[in-house]
């Protein structure tokens, strides 16, 4: 079935009709009816459902007392089409903690959020694997709830409660995987919780070196956790972490001693642009990229030249590259496609940015199959 093109810019996407909005709903339907058979070859797609409140810690704040143990290959199911607002059946909630990084010499020290599995979600019969995980220039907080919940007995019982969702869904996601995950926080601790989307990228003072450094300091906190195995580690980013995946993994930059190496790295929608100017770019880890085929703020157009660009230095190199048709930017979330016009980088063009459920499903099926694949 084909979708419907949006209106060119500056003019944001239409608003369909209620008959419109049946139709396309019958269409996503069966669109993704098809996904899942396609995904099915590989593991079941799941969807991410959205966070209840967590349970309350024993723990103070900014103090990490979660103990997270050995953990099973667990791969719950869920229907992908399904928008309820409850966990599945039989999942628990993920322990939280807030939790704060060492500082390095000329750094702040860092906010993250350290969520575990429940044991009752899943048996501990191995060390987890982690996921460290790097936010969009749009921040890990939402602002919005921030300053409704600041100083609120909800900052006790949930650290994470301020969250954007589009974070906590994943940490919830993962945690149903049996992973460990550390949501980390760039910009709060630097004055900047509202985000750097509106910065130009020339003024920016948190940039690609900020962010690399920032996640190596992540790596080697998770891996003194107790109960981890620093040998599975994945590293995930979205955008503007994304794009800091890519500088993390880039094998022309000195790794630093008593680091763990990232096990497999995961981008959605990076700007690849400076990875590809970089004539020495080369993996230092497998790579998943996704990314969609519309996307006129990270345009796939460069992931796909910069993976033509590695294979070519690196004929062994596995970077795995997903291209989604007509999906834009944030296509993984589940907000309303919409335009912004206080994108530093597209000044007065805007740039679009929105779920898209058909991509969503297949993407989810996609990552659930790449991180359980022995050999990615």
């Amino acid at each position: 079935m084909t979708r419907p093109p949006l209106p060119s810019h500056p003019r944001p996407p239409t608003v369909p009709t209620a008959a419109g909005r049946w139709l396309r709903g019958i269409g996503a339907t069966l669109a993704i009816g098809m996904a899942l058979l396609a995904a099915a070859a590989a593991r079941p797609a799941v969807s991410m459902t959205p966070i209840v409140p967590a349970s309350p810690l024993t723990a103070p704040a900014g103090a990490s007392t979660a103990t997270p143990g050995p953990a099973s290959a667990a791969n719950s199911t869920a229907n992908p089409a399904a928008a309820s607002s409850q966990l599945p059946a039989g999942a628990a909630e993920p322990a939280v903690t807030r939790v704060r990084l060492p500082a390095d010499v000329g750094t702040p020290a860092l906010t993250a959020y350290w969520f575990t599995p429940r044991e009752t979600s899943v048996p501990r019969t191995q060390p987890l694997p982690v996921v460290v995980a790097l936010h969009g220039c749009g921040g890990l907080v939402d602002m919005r709830v921030a300053a409704r919940r600041a100083g609120t007995i909800e900052e006790v019982i949930d650290p994470a409660a301020a969250l954007q969702s589009r974070y906590r869904d994943y940490a919830h996601w993962l945690t149903e995987r049996g992973y460990a995950v550390l949501m980390l926080d760039s910009f709060s601790p630097r004055g900047k919780a509202q985000g750097i989307c509106n910065e130009s990228l020339d003024a920016r003072a948190i940039d690609d070196k900020t962010r690399r450094a920032d996640a190596l300091a992540a790596l080697r906190w998770v891996s003194r956790q107790p109960g981890v195995d620093a040998r599975r580690i994945v590293l995930l980013g979205w955008s503007n972490g994304a794009q800091a995946v890519l500088a993390t993994i880039d094998t022309s930059r000195a790794w630093p001693a008593g680091t763990p190496t990232v096990e497999r790295a995961v981008a959605f929608y990076p700007g690849c642009k400076r990875a590809l100017q970089q004539h020495d770019f080369r993996l230092r880890t497998p790579l998943l990229l996704m990314i969609g085929g519309a996307d006129d703020w990270t345009p796939a157009t460069r992931c796909a030249m910069l993976q033509n660009a590695v294979q070519s230095r690196q004929p062994d190199a596995r970077f795995r590259l997903e291209i989604y048709p007509g999906a834009y930017h944030g296509f993984d979330g589940t907000s309303e496609l919409h335009v912004r016009r206080d994108i530093a980088a597209r000044p007065g063009a805007g740039v679009t940015v929105g779920g898209d459920a058909v991509a969503r499903v297949a993407a989810l099926a996609r990552l659930d199959s790449w991180l359980a694949s022995p050999d990615p």
